[in-house]
Order: C-alpha cells, then sequence, then structure tokens
C-alpha cells in the first residue's frame, strides 16, 4: 500500500478551494501517492484557479484551453476519494479530467454546475396565441434581444434554439413532442417577452402545453464535461453523481478498459435537466467498457454512445494516404498510430472493401492526416472513408436504469462483444439505436454481436426520435450478401406500453428476436430490411424488405 495523503491539509482558510485541490493533486503526483482522501463536505470550484490544459473534446462544440478542477495526469495505480464531497463549479470547467494515466479510482463525490445553458420554466397560462410560464430559477441566467431568448452565460450570448417539455406531474418528456415541443422554429416563429408580472410571455407556438408543464430551453453550447478521460486505461469510477454539466457527463476517448459502477445523472432538487447531453460517451476506445448499477435520468441526450470515426480520404497515392477529419467536433483527436489496420469503405454502404496497416502517421494540422501503409493503396480511392478497425471495444451494459431524458437511450457503434442485460428503460425515444454514417456525424461502426437480454422497456418512443424502440440506421445502399451488422439478438425482454413498433432491424446478417413478454401498447411489430438470417417468436407481426 502507497502513501495517502489527506485533501484538508492542503486546505488553507480564505485560499480558494480550486488551489488548494490543485497543490493537493500536484503533490500527489510529485511525492508518488498512490491515494488522495478528502472527508465529504461541499466545496467550490472557482474556474479562475483551476488547472488549464489544450484538449480537444469529441462531440463537444469549443476545443482548446479547458480549466478543470482535479486533474490526473500522467499518474499510475492512484486513487481519488472525495469521501461523499460535493463539488460545485463556478464558471467553465471539467471538474475532473484523466490524461495519459493507467490504473485510476475515482469515487465518492457529486458534481453540480448551477450555471449553465439551460433556462427552466413552467406554464402557467394560456392566452389567445401565447403562453406565459415562470422562469424556476430566476431571471439572471437569460436575456432577450429584439423579442429572441438568449443565454448570457460569461457574458457571451447563446441563442436558445432547443426546446423540450417535460411532463409536470410524472417527470418524463410529454407524450408525442420530441424537440421544439411549441411545434414551431425557436429561429424565426417564437418570440419572448417579459410581462410586469415577472412571467416570460411566449407568442408563435402552434400549441399549447398543459398548465404545470415544464420547458426547458437551451443553447446547447458544450463548453466542457463532467468528467473527460483520453490516453488512459484500466479506469474505475465509483459513486459519481453528476446533476449538471456543460457537455457530457462522462467523455472517454482513445482510452482502454473503463468501469463505471453508480456512475449516474440525477436530478438535482426541482431541476428537470442533468447533463447537457450523452450522460457518458466513448470515443475510439478499446478493451472492455464496463457501464453497471448506474442511474441516467434528465440528460439532454443518450445515456450512452460508444462509436468510432470515420474520416474521408482526399488522396491515394503510392504508400500514402491523405485524410480528413470531417466533423468540426472531432477536429484533433489523434485517432491513428503506428500499427493500426484501416480499412477503406464507400459512403454509401460502409462495408469495407480494402485493408492496409498504417507504418507512419503526420498531423499536419487540426484537419490534415497523412499516413503512410506498409503497403501499396491499390485499389483504395479519394472520396471514400477509413476507419480503424484494429480499435475494438467490447460493452457491458447491466443493471442500470435509463429514464426521463431527451432522445434515446444507448447508441451503440461498437465492433466487440456488446451485452446489454437486466436493465430498466423509460425513455421517449428508441431505447437502443445502432447509428453510424459517413456523412455527416462520421461515427463508426458496424456491430459484430449483439445481446439484449432480460430487459424491460417500459412505455418506450412516447415522445418521437427514432423508428423503432430498438433500431438499426439505415446505410444509403446494400449490397447482396453482404452486412453491416453481423448479430443482433434480443431474448427474454418485457415491453410494457409500448408505443412504437418493437424492432427496425436493418443490414443485419443474423437477427433473433425470441422469448420476450409483450404487454399493452401498440400491436407487436417487427420489421426486417436487408437481413440475412431470422428467428422470430409467434404472435409478432413482421414486415419485410428484400
Amino acid at each position: 500500500m502507497g502513501k495517502t495523503l489527506f485533501l484538508r491539509e492542503f486546505i488553507r482558510e480564505g485560499e480558494p478551494f480550486a488551489y488548494s485541490l490543485h497543490r493537493a493533486m500536484a503533490a500527489a503526483r510529485r511525492e508518488g501517492a498512490s491515494r488522495l482522501a478528502a472527508d465529504g463536505g461541499t466545496y467550490t470550484l472557482d474556474a479562475v484557479f483551476c488547472d488549464e490544459r489544450y484538449l480537444a473534446y469529441s462531440n463537444h462544440n469549443f476545443n482548446g484551453p479547458k480549466r478543470i478542477g482535479a486533474l490526473i495526469e500522467d499518474m499510475t495505480d492512484f486513487e481519488l476519494d472525495f469521501g461523499g464531497a460535493t463539488l460545485i463549479s463556478e464558471g467553465v470547467l471539467t471538474p475532473i479530467a484523466v490524461l495519459r494515466s493507467r490504473g485510476i479510482r475515482v469515487r465518492n463525490v457529486t458534481l453540480r454546475n448551477p450555471h449553465t445553458d439551460f433556462l427552466q420554466v413552467r406554464v402557467v397560462a394560456h392566452g389567445e396565441g401565447y403562453i406565459d410560464t415562470l422562469p424556476m430559477h430566476g431571471l439572471d441566467c437569460f436575456e432577450l434581444r429584439d423579442g429572441r431568448l438568449y443565454s448570457k452565460h460569461r457574458g457571451l450570448l447563446g441563442f436558445m434554439y432547443t426546446n423540450i417539455e417535460f411532463n409536470g406531474e410524472s417527470g418524463a418528456i410529454e407524450d408525442g413532442t420530441a424537440d421544439h415541443t411549441l411545434g414551431a422554429d425557436p429561429a424565426t416563429e417564437l418570440t419572448y417577452e417579459m410581462t410586469g408580472a415577472g412571467l416570460l410571455r411566449i407568442r408563435g407556438g402552434k400549441r399549447q402545453p398543459p398548465l404545470g408543464n415544464i420547458l426547458v430551453f437551451n443553447a446547447a453550447r458544450r463548453f466542457g464535461a463532467g468528467v473527460f478521460c483520453e490516453e488512459s486505461e484500466n479506469l474505475f469510477f465509483e459513486n459519481v453523481t453528476i446533476h449538471s454539466c456543460f457537455g457530457m457527463g462522462l467523455l472517454a476517448q482513445l482510452c482502454r478498459n473503463i468501469s463505471l459502477d453508480g456512475f449516474s445523472t440525477r436530478r438535482h432538487g426541482d431541476q428537470y435537466y442533468t447533463a447537457n447531453a450523452d450522460a457518458t460517451h466513448f470515443v475510439n476506445c478499446e478493451g472492455l467498457i464496463r457501464v453497471e448499477n448506474c442511474h441516467f435520468e434528465g440528460q439532454l441526450d443518450d445515456a450512452l454512445n460508444i462509436h468510432g470515426m470515420y474520416t474521408r480520404i482526399l488522396r491515394a497515392e503510392g504508400q500514402e494516404l491523405l485524410v480528413r477529419e470531417m466533423h468540426e467536433e472531432s477536429r484533433l483527436i489523434r485517432i491513428f498510430h503506428p500499427g493500426d489496420r484501416i480499412a477503406a469503405l464507400h459512403t454509401d454502404t460502409l462495408l469495407p472493401y480494402a485493408e492496409r496497416t498504417v507504418r507512419e502517421v503526420e498531423y499536419v494540422n487540426a484537419d490534415i492526416v497523412r499516413l503512410v501503409l506498409d503497403e501499396p493503396v491499390g485499389k483504395i480511392a479519394a472520396g471514400d472513408d477509413l476507419e480503424v478497425v484494429s480499435c475494438v471495444a467490447d460493452l457491458i451494459f447491466a443493471h442500470n436504469t435509463v429514464e426521463n431524458n431527451r432522445a434515446r437511450g444507448m447508441l451503440i457503434a461498437a465492433r466487440g462483444r456488446v451485452l446489454i442485460e437486466d436493465c430498466y428503460f423509460h425513455v421517449g425515444g428508441a431505447s437502443v439505436l445502432f447509428e453510424s454514417d459517413g456523412r455527416y456525424w462520421f461515427e463508426s461502426g458496424g456491430t459484430q454481436d449483439v445481446t439484449v437480454r432480460r430487459c424491460r422497456f417500459d412505455r418506450c418512443k412516447h415522445a418521437g426520435w427514432g423508428a423503432a424502440i430498438i433500431a438499426c440506421q439505415p446505410r444509403e445502399r446494400t449490397e447482396e450478401g453482404r452486412y453491416y451488422h453481423q448479430s443482433i439478438t434480443v431474448e427474454n425482454n418485457e415491453f410494457t406500453d409500448s408505443c412504437g413498433m418493437l424492432a427496425h432491424l436493418d443490414n443485419v446478417a443474423a437477427v433473433r428476436f425470441t422469448g420476450n413478454r409483450i404487454r399493452g401498447g401498440l400491436p407487436p411489430a417487427v420489421h426486417l430490411s436487408h437481413v440475412g438470417s431470422a428467428v422470430l417468436q409467434e404472435g409478432v407481426a413482421v414486415t419485410e424488405v428484400p
């Protein structure tokens, strides 16, 4: 057992806690400590006194200098135990970051940022052509200009172009509403004004939400994450709760072997939202991703998203490829390394037609990467996409609850074995979505072996977002006898009061849908399209497209 440091020994009266934490982490690195322990309590992390690193966060809007509360950097076999403490962020920052480290454990902490880009209001009255709403957390988080609604965090105005609606009694997304719940374009149709009674009056909506329902407006600026991990391995997070943050709850990229046990996004007080985006997000990770005993609610995107990244081939000549990182939110993320096995694929089918091994990598700038291959490029052509196929992650998602959040439950694009079991889903859209594309998000890849079993899907897809409770995003074009996904098994689950098709399975070599209990809701149906073989239980209507 190595040396343990105690955070209380670094806290000085009158000194900002963020700077005390900075000194404690610096001492832990300098002295090779194996553990830093806190005694609980509530502390404020002031971004002014936090560490800073230049980082690129995938699927976030802003890359560059990032302020970090607890910085775990270039460390091995280290535990950070907050002892049940609550860290309240003041300003734009990422409370916890793990960079280039191995064998890291983070435990027993709650993270909250009371000043994110959200405005939450309660519907209190209807009028001719307008609704009146009561801002629930004060008037200082937004500003009206020319009848438009803006967030004004840090003096930076952000247009609030997203609005969603929660049922005021159940806390779930209101039935049939999805995004832009007022039925109007926030940019061109909705206008806002303050009344003398301190209410926010909204005009231009095409529907009037029930009195008591909650509207959440969001500028959707993802300045930072709750927890960020990069180029690290063997990470363990236990009893971590996120009440609110600017972006993903946890974002891990280029990491290997991550375990979450009791990592949750939970509402705080009368706040209906939690994270500004996905609760957990894994990009080009490898090894085993284990997510267990977690509770995800209120986040304004999915509970989990796991994927790789496609790039676009600009030039193929001799033994060299010039490729571009296509989506602006994936720039500067260094997914290529010598020794990687890469595959070229057509943008419309996303089916690989050639594989090569990378010998040298040169990052020319934030967009362009030069790859030197062990072999000639051969038939690899400019205009096609490229994927690192040697980057393989297995996923175990077990004993989790996903409820009352915007959009979907899970987005699955992991190349390894995926097991989803003993979970509860109550989401407004698809509970499990297989989504990859080579034209917009450029998120890869095709799954090999997916099993969904012993889960309960409770009144899922009641708000929209997706073709079915379990769904595959179709490809633009298919090839006879070839499939983007290999095996998807859905067995021994319970579907209760389903508000949409049970499954929409597309471009799959082998499908198994058996032993599932179906109670109430719409007539049970499964849609198959370009499926090699299928074993389906009796009593389920099947629509099939060649």
